[in-house]
């Protein structure tokens, strides 16, 4: 939400107009937030937080049943299906009119009898967090002795300890 401020401004007005400000939002409220519902589904689909150690993109390019999947690439970041993948743009969830459409990105939890028997705990976790914290708290850039903003760029790393 730090390099992304607009997203968090339009996530908690949804969440201020949905559930109010008396309460924090609950699973009850998860399917009259829409906004809030792609913010997760983009969160998902750009930097899933499953298994890293787990290869998620191609490591040789492969035809698999006429398909070709060029080195490098995953599901997550095709072009085709996903314009500009590098972006975070949660708006690709909804349809013209607002509404969720039917891509849950559930390729992040796995597939077949190999897929994540955690994932709606999982999922239900993060969206639930992510709810939580847009209704409680406004998340800006740090600030150095003078008050001035400090940038970041992200970096993600596979942290194992031996």
């Amino acid at each position: 939400m730090v390099l992304y401020p607009e997203v968090q401004k339009r996530a908690q007005e949804e969440i201020d107009k949905v559930v109010g400000t008396d309460r924090l939002p609950d699973f009850q409220d998860r399917a009259s937030l829409p906004y809030l519902e792609a913010v997760y589904r983009e969160t998902m689909r750009l930097k899933p937080v499953g298994p890293i150690g787990v290869p998620h993109a191609a490591t040789n390019e492969d035809v698999y049943k006429g398909y070709y999947i060029p080195k490098g690439k995953a599901m997550s970041q095709n072009p085709v299906k996903y314009p500009d993948p590098s972006a975070f743009k949660p708006e690709r969830f909804l349809d013209s009119e607002g509404k969720l459409n039917d891509d849950t990105v559930t390729y992040a939890f796995g597939f077949g009898r190999r897929i994540c028997p955690g994932r709606h705990f999982a999922s239900g976790s993060s969206w639930i967090a992510m709810a939580n914290i847009l209704a409680s708290f406004s998340i800006g850039k740090a600030k150095d002795a003078a008050g001035n903003p400090i940038d970041c760029e992200p970096d993600w790393y596979l942290a194992i300890s031996t």
